[in-house]
């Protein structure tokens, strides 16, 4: 099953992947990974990729200048191409992407690594930018099981989605 999950900024899509991940990790190899705001004193000074089959971390992007920016955000594309490289494990039954948005968008080798598990493989679960017009995420959103969440379905999406995984 292919399913893809959007929504606005902090609706809740990152904790739908992990808990998916947690209630299927016993019963399914998954690779992937999440990924997760940085805060220093309540203010968000970046994002962080973290690694769901080793726990690794790895900067995403942080407030600051570099050769890749979004926003005011200074994005790590040598670290996103590493994380690609894992998420060529094709023997997991399960891959989870958290996020295909704009920062992770910036990494040639994620575009066509992402690209190449669309063709391969048919166990995936992403989240997507909400208002990204890529070609890869409008691609995602044609041809995945779509479902745009809020504070009202999130929960019951995250049993649909464990149900649709766990047969």
């Amino acid at each position: 099953m292919r399913i893809a999950v959007t929504g606005r900024p902090g609706i809740g899509k990152t904790t739908l992947c992990l808990k998916v991940y947690e209630k299927l990790k016993e019963k399914r190899t998954i690779c992937g990974f999440i990924t997760k705001e940085v805060r220093r004193e309540r203010v968000r000074v970046g994002f962080i990729m973290i690694d769901l089959k080793t726990g690794e971390e790895a900067w995403l992007a942080r407030v600051g200048s570099g050769k890749a920016k979004v926003g005011k955000y200074a994005v790590f594309i040598e670290n996103i191409d590493r994380f690609s490289e894992k998420l060529e494990d094709y023997r997991s039954d399960l891959i989870i992407i958290d996020e295909i948005g704009p920062m992770e968008l910036k990494s040639r080798k994620f575009v066509e690594t992402v690209n190449d598990l669309l063709n391969y493989c048919s166990n995936i679960l992403v989240t997507v930018h909400y208002k990204s017009r890529h070609w890869l995420v409008e691609k995602i959103k044609r041809e995945f099981k779509l479902y745009v969440i809020d504070e009202k379905n999130r929960n019951d999406v995250v049993e649909e989605i464990v149900s649709a995984y766990d047969c």
